[in-house]
């Protein structure tokens, strides 16, 4: 098939897939098609089928690029495995064994950033659009370096101010430490993001669509490097800062005490959908470190589930979003801030600032943020309430120690495991992302098939004195993947898509007794969302009880289009139906191996 034969069947999908949806909205069709539980059900499948088959189609005739190698080839050497992290699992201190920890965080804003250069990260575009127009806060990678002494080497844990990074950065960032890993210094580097929806795209994913699909026909035919995105320099900006500081943190290393707390955050979080209560999503989780030396900074590392998009991405404006405002109150506070988002899914903070605003907005008067970018765009962005929620974050997590329940001091036990994993694109559409190179995520071939391609990947786990875990998960995962059905409490007897249970168990069920166990999301690896088997629909839930939220209630006068495209894009942006049940699985392994 010619190059230009190709491009034809390209458009004349395109075409088709808005043929196929053109059906009548009133409501008589709405009553007729969706009227019972099961026929709306059938309803989704069959719209989630069409489109699913035309971008199958786009799929194939969309030349595969030559980059992709037989999974025979595949490289593992910076994706962790069983053999990489800390050889022995420790149930008890070395020798002599001590904490020791080091900090060290920078800014990942290119210097020549300018306004219309870069784009935003949340902003999906499809043929252009999305550019950020200045810069509110900051947006950092923050680092910390922990080791007992043991003599395994140290583990670093990254986190990136971003929607996600991709395994081909975390990668290059790993083979960048190399020198530091390779002689035993340091066991294992973890990289994740904030998932911070206002911050310049870390991925590549919001590079205009339209563009990236037509250069990449041409880069996959010849064999070349993929096209160039207007992001490029930042990522390499962001690959060069996390380099040197995950160096500096290593080197400023010194001895401590570590202590373990946790905080209810029940107060600052919700699943918007409903179908978690507040009280039964997951609390902070919170490592602070003490320094020896009554001059040097203590640390906090946190894990903390709800989404940071208390600023608004359309407004255009960087901002890595309450957690910018959380480490300037910690800073504040005499403290470093290190923030790890939890399974965050559907996770979102509440209206607890409108309670006392005044009370905050300390980073707002201190940094003359209105006056930097602009009261109109200052408003328009929502700042207000970022720097509110923020500094009130802060304070939940500094009077931790404070509350009635005591602070636990860690022994000096460091472990980190690892197990590898491979994910099947059975989504098309990110089937498409892939084969276009708009996501930069290496692909390989198990065999000559269509499908046969795969994405390998890692899940792991790091714990922190028999006490404490996190599971490191290379997506966003939702809650109840992580904490099993049991967190399911609204709604519980339509909590199904395809009429099947969710049955894996929970993530603190397959570690040791004892062990509070923590999710990590965006680990190592971005796959997009995850969300249990059974939840899963392909295209997206339509407005259907049990689906898009708890105790949803049906309406027979609404337009049609409000179930053909009302679904949310977690379906969209999933690799597939299989997805939760193969990471939990593989992560079981971890665990058991320690048992």
């Amino acid at each position: 098939m010619t190059k230009k034969m190709k491009l034809l069947s390209v458009f004349l999908c395109v075409v088709l897939l808005t043929v196929s949806l053109a059906v009548p909205s009133n409501a008589s069709v709405t009553s007729a098609l969706t009227g019972t539980k099961e026929s709306r059900i059938a309803f989704g499948n069959r719209i989630s089928e069409i489109i699913q088959s035309v971008v199958k189609g786009i799929c194939k005739v969309y030349p595969a690029p030559r980059s992709w190698q037989s999974i025979d080839e595949y490289d593992s050497t910076y994706v962790y495995d069983k053999d990489d992290g800390r050889a022995d699992y420790l149930t008890a201190p070395a020798d002599g064994a001590a904490w020791q920890v080091g900090y060290a965080s920078g800014s990942i804003i290119p210097d020549d950033f300018a306004p219309g250069k870069y784009t935003i990260g949340r902003m999906l575009n499809f043929a252009s659009g999305g550019k950020a127009k200045a810069v509110l806060d900051d947006q950092r990678v923050r680092v910390i370096c922990l080791d007992d002494g043991s003599g395994q080497g140290a583990i670093v844990i990254a986190v990136i101010d971003g929607l996600g990074v991709t395994s081909n950065t975390i990668r290059t960032i790993r083979e960048a430490c190399a020198d530091y890993t390779k002689d035993g210094r340091i066991a294992a580097i973890n990289i994740s993001a904030t998932h911070t929806h206002s911050a310049l795209d870390t991925q590549g994913v919001s590079a205009p669509f339209l563009p990236v699909f037509l250069k990449n026909v041409v880069t996959n035919l010849l064999g070349t490097e993929r096209a160039g995105i207007d992001n490029d320099p930042f990522i390499e900006n962001l690959i060069n800062v996390t380099t040197a500081k995950i160096k500096e943190a290593y080197a400023g290393m010194e001895p401590g005490r570590l202590y373990y707390d946790v905080a209810d955050s029940s107060a600052m979080a919700l699943d918007k959908r409903g179908y978690i209560d507040p009280e039964n999503l997951a609390d902070a989780g919170i490592l602070r470190f003490e320094p020896t030396n009554p001059d040097s900074k203590g640390t906090y590392l946190v894990n903390y589930t709800c989404h940071p998009t208390r600023i608004s991405a359309g407004a255009g404006l960087v901002s890595s979003d309450y957690v910018f405002y959380t480490d300037y109150a910690m800073q504040k506070a005499g403290y470093n801030f290190v923030m790890t988002q939890g399974a965050v899914g559907q996770v979102s903070s509440s209206g607890i600032e409108i309670r006392s605003p005044e009370r905050y907005l300390a980073a707002t008067n201190d940094l003359k943020l209105k006056e930097k970018v602009g009261e109109e765009l200052y408003d328009d962005s929502n700042c207000r309430s970022a720097d509110t929620y923020g500094e009130a974050l802060a304070e939940l997590l500094l009077n931790a120690k404070s509350d009635e329940r005591a602070e636990e001091e860690l022994s000096p036990v460091l472990n980190a495991k690892y197990a590898y994993v491979q994910f099947t694109a059975d989504n098309y559409t990110l089937h498409l992302a892939c084969r276009c190179r708009l996501v930069d995520n290496p692909v390989y071939k198990t065999g000559k098939g269509f499908n046969d391609v795969v994405l390998p990947s890692e899940v792991g786990y790091v714990e922190f004195g028999g006490r404490v875990a996190f599971g490191l998960y290379p997506c966003e995962l939702y809650p109840e993947v992580f904490g099993g059905k049991e967190m399911i409490t609204n709604d519980v007897e339509n909590y199904s898509w395809d009429g099947s249970e969710w049955s894996i168990k929970s993530a603190q069920d397959m570690v040791k007794d004892g062990i509070d166990v923590y999710a990590v999301s965006f680990a190592n690896d971005y796959i997009g969302y995850v969300v249990p088997d059974n939840f899963y629909s392909g295209w997206g839930h339509w407005a259907l009880k049990g689906s898009d939220r708890a105790n949803y209630e049906y309406d027979p006068n609404a337009s049609i289009f409000d179930y053909a495209f009302g679904g949310t894009a977690d379906q969209l942006l999933s690799a597939g139906k299989h997805c939760a049940s193969s990471i939990m699985t593989v992560f079981q392994l971890i665990p058991d191996s320690t048992k």
